[in-house]
């Protein structure tokens, strides 16, 4: 059975929001990092993520629009409308939730796991502190060697990546909620620090998943679609002459492994060609975190890439 227009639109939204808020990686000199850092300040405003018209043709699009008057009816999103055109669009819990469960992807208790990891994390080779806050590396939490180590081309190497990326995976639903913040050197690799709403989230008790969902292959390849085309967008965003953006962190020394140096100097490559339009493992937005992606469906919600990586991360 098909999934319904709402649950299709619903996921391609969700899609959108999980590429927004997966860790940035970089690259640090476009403006991808200011267009991430404006649509995450946007979602958390609630003015929601820009509503693009999905549809190859206008009744198709009218159908779109009409699903998201029925999902926000049924308390899954909220839409700001201006003469009578849709501005934008923010999912409720209640929706990111339901999009999770027809899509595959790790829901809010995945998210709540990471920052529990967080939070119990004592090793202090794998934290830093950069102006007041307290950042953990994310080899600590996904099992992998110290200082991003055993990350080559070997098989080994692409198994602590495939570590890294479902835990990058697992941490989103926590950075879409606010309870953990994530942050990258000018090397692509990944600290996290839980926010005083996770500190405060930890002394609740944790509520049940999604129930009674099943997932669908059409809401799978509709949540791909939104994440890849979101990636797109973030990556060929203008330079916002009056914001910078996401900032790097401080490089906390430790080397790089199978990292190579581009012609520019600046952005990782591999086999002479320039990867730095990858920004991320695991939106859905790409393959293997070593290139994007030429279709949406050659990613999947769910599924760490087994494909080698540029850069260790």
């Amino acid at each position: 059975m098909s999934a319904s227009i709402d649950d299709t639109v619903l996921c391609r939204l969700a899609g959108e929001l999980w590429a927004v808020f997966a860790p940035w990686r970089g690259p640090w000199g476009g403006g991808g990092a200011a267009a991430a850092y404006l649509a995450r300040r946007s979602f958390r405003s609630g003015a929601g993520l820009r509503w693009r018209h999905q549809g190859r043709d206008r009744d198709e699009r009218d159908e779109n629009v009409e699903a998201l008057g029925r999902l926000e009816r049924r308390g899954l999103l909220t839409r700001r409308v201006e003469k009578t055109k849709v501005i934008a669009t923010r999912l409720l819990d209640a929706g990111i939730e339901r999009a999770c469960g027809l899509a595959g992807a790790p829901c809010w208790l995945a998210g709540r796991a990471v920052y529990e990891r967080l939070a119990a994390c004592n090793d202090e080779a794998a934290t830093m502190v950069h102006l007041g806050t307290r950042w953990t590396a994310e080899w600590a939490l996904a099992g992998t060697p110290a200082r991003w180590a055993g990350c080559g081309g070997d098989e080994t190497g692409r198994a602590n990546r495939r570590l890294l990326s479902a835990l990058e995976e697992r941490a989103i639903p926590a950075l879409v909620r606010g309870w953990l913040i994530s942050g990258a050197d000018l090397d692509g690799r990944v600290w996290y620090s839980i926010t005083s709403a996770g500190r405060a989230v930890l002394t609740e008790a944790p509520a049940e998943g999604p129930q009674g969902i099943d997932a669908d292959e059409d809401c799978a390849l509709a949540w791909r679609e939104g994440a890849h085309a979101m990636q797109i967008r973030l990556a060929a965003a203008p330079r916002s002459e009056r914001e910078i953006g996401l900032l790097p962190l401080p490089a906390h020394g430790a080397p790089i492994v199978g990292h190579d140096v581009g012609p520019r100097g600046d952005v990782p490559t591999a086999g002479g060609r320039n990867y730095a339009a990858t920004a991320h493992l695991a939106t859905g937005a790409n393959v293997g975190g070593d290139m994007a992606a030429t279709g949406a469906a050659e990613s999947r919600p769910g599924r760490p890439s087994t494909r080698p990586r540029s850069t260790a991360t």
